[in-house]
């Protein structure tokens, strides 16, 4: 479990404001000396090129349609067959940590309907991550990174995958092997601006083989990666997770991007004459993009068979997202995120059993870049169901740096 060191317990919003007051003028003043070394705050792509961070980012984190072409070349320019990292002057490793204040606070009912509210405030180191990523010879990519959870917190492995690129000429079909995000470019946990996550099932945990490639204003990818399956049916000694199809494709419409994808998930048997439960996602969602915005809208379809009391047979997630950058600049960035998951009424048997469902999740962020990879923001996101779960508000003062 993270470290959290506890600066105040309640609900006395004045003693986490006074507490804000406090930590402004600090992060103030850290962004202040950090600013002076921008040049040391480059990550490792932006150093080995040369180029500004802006050149693949519309805002660190979030990738434009440059980083994408970047990424989907196997991190290589265009034309340039890649070379192994140990002739590079600058070694692939870089490094991303985050640290902030954060105010939650919790309204719950009883079990007599009886409401209440909780307030948890904390100082916390949110990630410490370490990647590395580039080319390992002509035609030859990886990718391997790993994050300490919170301070004090287990080591955990993330990303680690090796891609054979130009399979077929100009990136036409790349291999990926090994363990990787199967994400869309453009719609990632890894590359949000917020910290509250996703509430829409934007990226696959792929452990598996992915196809993938680019011709013309076309990107795409065919995939088999691992289910989380545990068992089949009652009796059954035979297990093969590596069952999950997924495949996606975006098409470039003069800058504008559109993306249609589908999985086949297999989950544990609900039937026990089954040997698995299917469960399809299929998803709609585009990027649109200027100079100084970006808008995602999203929508997520997903059918479970064998629905039970458990699970429902069905749900749909909307999305949408908005990115301004507010200055010339370009060191003000406002985002904003609103999604809805809704569950429509469940019949069980032909007898009705689980009303229909509503959750929906508000995010509303302001970034400060003090240098392309250093940024100072505050964050308020809003959960809660139409059942009487929840609500939870959350506001968040954090630094995030990458190098």
């Amino acid at each position: 479990m993270p470290h959290r060191a506890n600066l105040a317990v309640g609900s006395d919003p004045l003693r986490w404001l006074r507490s804000l007051l406090v930590l402004a003028p600090i992060a103030s003043a850290l962004a202040a000396v950090l600013s002076s070394h921008s040049a040391g705050a480059l990550p490792l792509f932006a150093r080995r090129y040369a180029v500004p961070c802006t050149q693949c980012h519309f805002a660190f984190p979030r990738l434009n349609t440059f980083g994408m072409a970047f990424r989907q070349n196997g991190y290589r320019m265009a034309g340039e067959k890649g070379s192994s990292p140990w002739q590079s002057r600058e070694f692939p490793l870089s490094a991303v940590v985050q640290i902030g204040y954060g105010y939650t606070s919790v309204d719950s009912a009883d079990s007599a309907g009886r409401r209440t509210r909780s307030a948890l405030a904390t100082f916390d180191q949110e990630a410490l991550e370490i990647h590395s990523a580039g080319t390992l010879g002509p035609r030859i990519s990886h990718r391997v990174d790993a994050n300490f959870d919170g301070a004090g917190g287990p080591l955990d492995a993330g990303m680690a995958f090796v891609q054979f690129d130009d399979v077929m000429r100009d990136g036409r079909l790349n291999i990926k092997v090994g363990i990787f995000d199967a994400d869309i470019p453009y719609l990632a946990d890894s590359r949000r601006v917020t910290l509250a996550e996703y509430l829409s099932p934007i990226t696959l945990d792929g452990r598996g083989i992915e196809l993938n490639g680019v011709q013309r204003a076309w990107v795409y990818a065919l995939g088999v990666i691992d289910s989380e399956r545990s068992h089949g049916k009652p009796g059954s000694r035979t297990l093969n997770q590596l069952e999950n199809p997924y495949a996606w494709i975006m098409g470039d419409f003069a800058g504008q991007l559109v993306t249609a994808r589908v999985l086949l998930d297999r989950q544990d048997p609900r039937d026990t004459t089954q040997s698995a439960a299917n469960h399809l996602q299929a998803e709609l969602n585009a990027f649109f993009n200027c100079t100084r915005w970006i808008v995602i809208p999203g929508v997520t379809y997903e059918h479970f068979d064998q629905a039970d009391l458990t699970q429902r047979d069905r749900r749909v997630t909307l999305l949408l997202e908005g990115h301004a950058l507010l200055d010339k600049k370009r060191r003000v960035l406002a985002t904003a995120r609103y999604e809805l998951r809704h569950s429509p009424r469940f019949t069980f048997h032909g007898v009705p059993s689980l009303p229909e469902e509503d959750a929906t999740l508000e995010v509303g962020n302001l970034s400060y870049y003090v240098n392309p990879n250093l940024r100072v923001a505050l964050e308020y996101s809003h959960a809660q169901d139409n059942h009487g779960g929840p609500r939870t508000d959350a506001a968040q003062l954090f630094v995030h740096l990458g190098y």
